[in-house]
């Protein structure tokens, strides 16, 4: 069985080389009410035996009602990412073959015009499988009102008569 799992971070790479993740401001759940640059970090682990053939797998967004988001179309654009890996089981170390096989991913994530005060879902599917998701929120528009200011500086006063 094909096991994942998903991380929001602020920033995040994958090292060709070795297939390790370098991740900054990693394990985020809200954002916003301007939802900055971000990536999605996913991992994916399968037992040697399912991997005799291609695993693909997709990574999408969709809002609270399952519905997938199109941030910058009205159309079918919906915002998902896909890949897929076959290793070479003939030319794996012995030793290797010991622990499942791991499989890592960063996708950076541009600004996204999301909906301050709505939840988010990053679903991983792996062969048309969902093995993990991640959810966010968005936070709202901060309030305008004279009310609130009446509140910061009323706390600005009290703290500089502290001494």
């Amino acid at each position: 069985m094909i096991e994942g799992f998903l991380v929001l971070s602020d920033a995040a790479s994958t090292d060709a080389a070795t297939g390790k993740i370098n991740v900054l401001g990693a394990g985020w759940s809200v954002t916003g009410p301007t939802v900055p640059m971000a990536a999605v970090v996913g991992f994916l682990r399968a037992p040697w035996e399912e991997v005799r053939q291609k695993i693909r797998f997709v990574v999408r967004l969709q809002d609270e009602e399952g519905q997938p988001v199109r941030p910058f179309t009205d159309g079918d654009g919906a915002l998902s990412f896909s890949g897929e890996f076959a290793p070479d089981i003939d030319q794996a170390e012995p030793m290797a073959r010991r622990v499942p096989l791991n499989v890592s991913f960063a996708i950076p994530i541009p600004p996204l015009p999301l909906t301050a005060g709505h939840v988010y879902e990053w679903i991983l599917a792996a062969n048309d499988v969902e093995v993990a998701s991640v959810s966010f929120v968005v936070r709202a528009e901060a309030p305008t009102n004279g009310a609130r200011q009446g509140k910061t500086d009323e706390a600005c006063i009290s703290g500089s008569n502290v001494g």
